[in-house]
């Protein structure tokens, strides 16, 4: 068995720098070791919708760029018949889901080793990213419940606004692993002026782990 490994290793967290004005306006956390599932079936068919609830919890979303959460589980709207699904490290929930949709047409592929996730605050969270990403950020546009597939600093990424972190509004950042590393040094560079935190890493209870 071996643990999966952050590809942040080299950056040596927390990090803390004051703003011109000695404030703090934007903090950074990565939370990684999450499960990562690229779900595609049919969101018309009440079998496949129901499989996935009884699994997860969580209704798949059919609105564009909407996305809906249980007390573990999370689903991203990706495309009219694709969802990321996002949980904790558990790897019988996945046997679950697996189970119930076996008999269905579907895909379902494991993308845990392949992303991260960086959940961002703070009040100036919406102007930094919108200085290197053409999604319209605005409130109005991109409120609750909302996600949506961009680019951010070149990098291609899934933003997923949450509203129930107890610091505040905040925005997850689903973005490869072999990007992790240039966004997040970009990020806080793009958030030096306000002044920025990135806090040491929100870990899982129970990290997942795989076999060899």
């Amino acid at each position: 068995m071996t643990f999966m490994q952050s590809p942040l290793t080299e950056l040596k967290t927390p990090i803390r720098s004051l703003g011109v004005g000695g404030g703090l306006s934007f903090w950074i956390q990565e939370r990684p070791f999450r499960t990562h599932l690229n779900l595609r079936g049919d969101g018309s068919d009440v079998r496949f919708v129901e499989g996935v609830t009884t699994a997860t919890g969580v209704v798949l979303p059919q609105d564009p760029n909407t996305c809906v959460s249980s007390d573990r589980w999370h689903a991203s709207w990706l495309s009219p018949d694709e969802w990321l699904l996002m949980g904790p490290g558990d790897d019988v929930a996945v046997a679950g889901l697996v189970d119930q949709l076996e008999p269905l047409h579907h895909a379902l592929n494991d993308v845990s080793g392949g992303q991260t996730v960086f959940r961002v605050g703070g009040n100036a969270w919406r102007d930094v990213l919108a200085s290197a990403c053409p999604f319209d950020l605005h409130p109005r546009v991109f409120g609750e419940g909302a996600c949506g597939q961009t680019v951010v600093a070149h990098t291609n990424v899934v933003l997923i606004l949450v509203s129930d972190d107890p610091r505040g509004e905040a925005l997850d950042i689903v973005v490869r692993r072999s990007f992790a590393e240039h966004l997040a040094r970009w990020l806080m560079d793009a958030a030096i002026e306000g002044g920025f935190e990135f806090l040491a890493p929100a870990r899982l209870s129970q990290p997942r782990r795989f076999a060899r």
